[in-house]
């Protein structure tokens, strides 16, 4: 008897567990956080309208072509589930007509002679003499309105008829549903989780996000009628749409479709425009008497779960349980919650001594309507269970582990942890410490306990004092615990503490981005980091620290804290100017105009504080020396520009070169990637800022902070490092400390394959450990970052938000680290598709991918 759990109890969890309960022999249990009869904000099904309104293309209709007639039955037939036939009224507006706009025109809905005219009933044009102005052409068929709480409570009626067990939980992995089968063993999990994929351990799809939906409930009748039109002047992430639900469940006005926002308070700016467009629209509402006549009965809002490239429906095994996914319909949960009898591929899921049973889960359209899928699970009679051969187990779940959807996964950072504390001592007790600047420090050091203040003054063996004024209280502390700098095994001790600090610090950074397990070795295998800090002891070890402390407290939105630590870390070197301008971006959108320019004023306070005995003495020879931006640097220690030659290398002409290609890059990445969640250009933004006011409205900058992610804050903080790098004058051995931490992070996040990002890796690491540089590896050196920097820019333009929509850990895409991993090792995932249907994919035609979506009923 096979026993199956359903993760998730709305519409399209309900009605899988439903359509499996109504097949003999099946035990089906849906686990849940939130029933019927709850509203959250993330919850999305209660708040839907729900209606039918056909959007796909003609050739994505199957779906909606099959899934229409059970609509239509329970609405002719079972009154008591909460559907009713409405006339829906379809108004394709001149403007959009004309301005052949695709966020219109794309929707099946709005084509001329749509396609669903054989499909609804009682379908007609509306002559053009009864369209009211601004109306190009408009038709009118029968459709269904769904009052949605009863409908969720209906189907729950239903399946509890048939056996189906209810049971509330929160999973933090979706492993542990495997154990929720009422301590049987669980041969498939249903993932209908909606916008929970998102977090769900096990599945993490970083191609998840909201779609908010504001709508208004009012007791106004719409008299049968359910107007829609094809755009609205209010904005592109507004809509209009009347839907009156049965059986009293008052009449839905909407609304808004605004990708990417998190917001689950109802703006009441927004309600209004969304009743005075409807009652422009359908001024039956309220008998010609305007949007005072409106009698409201609630606000609303709800997060549709959208996703990136359509649906996710597919079956793949985790942790030994074969788990089908069935989430990111954005609004079309209810339209797609029926569909395709007909099994185009099967699950096998053999127990002995079983006769064979066929269990139709649900035909789920696209979120970018696509193309119907029926997913059939069948238990067959055998003599003995048939697995894969043991290595390919172990593989599979190695490949599980490694992209973070085991359990398993969670021990991956905490083992490296150890075992680099393990590496670090072992390299301490083994390798010779390599003396280059610690005594340099040390006898500057001596000379400021002394009681020398002016910089101009301060010498070691390597040359003059360059650091600012943090360093040198660092290293004071650092001078006087190994007894002025003789005891250095203690000091490498002491520095070996101080890089498993920063490691764990880098470790949590990418926990809150959301980065896979198989990127985590790679932030402990460099040779090199570990000799810049256990057996070179410099002090850009400590910027680093302060640099990695800055950006985890900025994703956890602590943003006076992270400009305190990063200005502290650029006390110690003048390295940290690199990120100012992605930092300067993140503050300015995360925590607001006046917020940024407090924090800023503070962050040079501290400049000024910390170095208040120097500036006292020698201003001007403080400055000069601490923050010096014309240093001469030689060519013999170059580690990236060796290949240029020794003539290229010190002149003028390539120096202002480099700088002018660095303002160029930062500014390409400041207006066409940062500066994304402001939704404003930077001309836009600079003019008020300029006249001292905030460029934002207060609920503007809510929108935008809430996409100001820990992944966005990481991305550009980091892409702002190593553009820096990339066109640096020279860079030093040393400043691979700012390189080799966030270079595995903006490989992941580039997109490319995982052995593309360990090649890449490997290709850096050696071209750092070449001494001296040649013109081979400073070559390399150039060559990665720029590639870095490229693929970073690209990868980037496919998101809404540097911290939004990338793909992460994906099973449903055959170029996701999971797909590429399990094929390499040459696995199959026997992921059920429609040979028409691309459903990892986003589709070629925006028709059937952006604009539906906005159309989603909620």
């Amino acid at each position: 008897m096979p026993n199956i759990v359903v993760l998730g109890a709305g519409v399209s969890g309900l009605t899988c567990a439903l359509l499996l309960a109504k097949q003999p022999g099946n035990t089906v249990t849906v686990v849940a956080k939130h029933m019927p009869g709850d509203y959250d904000v993330e919850y999305t099904s209660p708040w839907a309208g729900a209606n039918v309104l056909p959007m796909a293309l003609e050739k994505d209709s199957r779906w909606e072509r099959r899934t229409w007639p059970e609509l239509q039955r329970l609405a002719a037939t079972v009154p008591e589930a909460g559907l009713h036939f409405q006339t829906a009224r379809v108004l394709r507006r001149t403007k959009d007509i004309h301005s052949g706009l695709r966020a219109a025109l794309s929707d099946g809905l709005f084509q001329p002679s749509p396609w669903y005219s054989d499909l609804m009933p009682d379908f007609k044009e509306l002559p053009p003499s009864t369209l009211p102005a601004g109306i190009h052409s408009a038709c009118e068929f029968t459709s269904v309105c769904i009052n949605t709480p009863v409908y969720l409570s209906w189907l729950v009626g239903e399946c509890a008829k048939r056996g189906v067990v209810f049971q509330r939980a929160v999973l933090g992995h979706i492993g542990e549903a495997a154990g929720m089968g009422g301590g049987k063993r669980v041969d498939v999990v249903v993932n209908a989780a909606g916008l929970g994929a998102h977090k769900l351990g096990g599945v993490m799809d970083g191609k998840m996000y909201p779609a908010r939906g504001q709508i208004v409930v009012v007791r106004n009748s719409a008299g049968g009628v359910m107007p829609t039109t094809s755009g609205c002047d209010d904005g592109e992430d507004e809509v209009v749409y009347v839907m009156e639900r049965a059986l009293g469940g008052g009449t839905v006005l909407g609304g808004t479709y605004m990708k990417g926002n998190w917001d689950g308070v109802s703006d009441m700016e927004i309600a209004k425009r969304i009743m005075q467009r409807v009652v422009e629209v359908h001024p039956e509402l309220t008998g010609g008497k305007g949007v005072e006549a409106l009698d409201v009965i609630r606000h609303g809002v709800g997060l549709r779960p959208a996703r990136e490239g359509g649906v996710r429906i597919e079956k793949e095994r985790i942790g030994g349980t074969w788990v089908v996914h069935n989430y990111g319909h954005a609004g079309w949960g209810y339209q797609g919650s029926y569909g395709c009898r007909q099994p185009p591929s099967e699950l096998p899921i053999s127990r002995p001594g079983q006769l064979p049973v066929t269990a139709p889960i649900n035909t789920i359209p696209s979120s970018s309507p696509s193309h119907p899928r029926s997913i059939w699970f069948t238990t067959t009679a055998t003599m003995a269970d048939h697995h894969p051969p043991i290595h390919q187990q172990a593989i599979r779940l190695a490949v599980s582990i490694a992209t973070g959807r085991h359990p398993l996964s969670a021990l991956i950072a905490p083992a490296l942890f150890l075992a680099d504390v393990f590496l670090c001592a072992l390299i301490i007790w083994k390798v010779p410490y390599t003396e280059i600047d610690w005594q340099a420090y040390m006898s500057q050091i001596s000379q400021f306990l002394s009681g020398e203040r002016d910089y101009t003054r301060i010498h070691g063996g390597t040359g003059p004092l360059v650091y600012p004024a943090a360093h040198v209280y660092i290293y004071t502390g650092l001078h006087r615990l190994t007894d002025g700098g003789r005891n250095i095994l203690l000091a490498q001790q002491l520095f070996g503490v101080l890089y498993m600090a920063a490691l764990a610090v880098v470790m949590a950074c990418y926990r809150r981005a959301g980065v896979p397990p198989y990127a985590f070795p790679l932030l402990i295998l460099s040779k090199r980091l570990h000799s810049i800090f256990v057996l070179r002891c410099f002090n850009d070890c400590f910027a680093v620290l302060f640099l990695w402390l800055a950006i985890l407290a900025f994703q956890q939105r602590a943003w006076r804290a992270g400009a305190l630590l990063y200005t502290l870390g650029l006390g110690v070197k003048m390295s940290l100017l690199l990120v100012l301008p992605a930092v300067g971006v993140v503050l300015l959108l995360g925590a607001g105009f006046a917020a940024a320019v407090q924090l800023a004023l503070v962050m040079g306070l501290v400049q000024v504080l910390i170095a208040v005995p120097f500036l006292v003495e020698n201003p001007a020879g403080y400055l000069g020396r601490a923050f010096e931006l014309s240093r001469q640097f030689f060519f013999k220690w170059t580690v990236n520009w060796r290949f240029v030659g020794e003539e290229v290398f010190p002149s003028r002409g390539f120096a202002v070169a480099l700088l002018g290609l660095h303002t160029a890059v930062l500014a390409v990445f400041v207006t066409t990637r940062w500066l994304k969640p402001s939704r404003k250009s930077l001309v836009q933004l600079v003019q008020p800022m300029l006249l001292g006011k905030s460029p934002f409205t207060a609920q503007e900058q809510r929108a935008v902070a809430r996409d100001v992610t820990p992944r966005f804050i990481m991305t550009a903080i980091l892409s702002a490092n190593v553009v820096g790098l990339l066109f640096a004058r020279s860079l030093h051995y040393q400043f691979y400390a700012y390189l080799a931490w966030a270079t595995p992070y903006l490989l992941w996040r580039s997109g490319v394959h995982p052995v593309v990002q360990y090649a890449l890796w490997a290709a850096q690491e050696w071209a750092w450990n070449v001494f001296p540089s040649t013109p081979a590896s400073s070559g390399v050196v150039v060559g990665v970052l720029a590639i870095m920097v490229a693929l970073i820019w690209h990868q980037s333009s496919s998101s809404e938000s540097l911290g939004g929509i990338l793909p992460t850990v994906e099973s449903s895409s055959s170029s996701s680290p999971y797909m590429f991993l399990t094929n390499f090792f040459g696995l199959h995932t026997q992921v059920s598709r429609d040979p028409n249907c691309q459903g990892h994919r986003p589709p070629t035609s925006r028709a059937a991918s952006a604009t539906p979506s906005r159309r989603a009923q909620c």
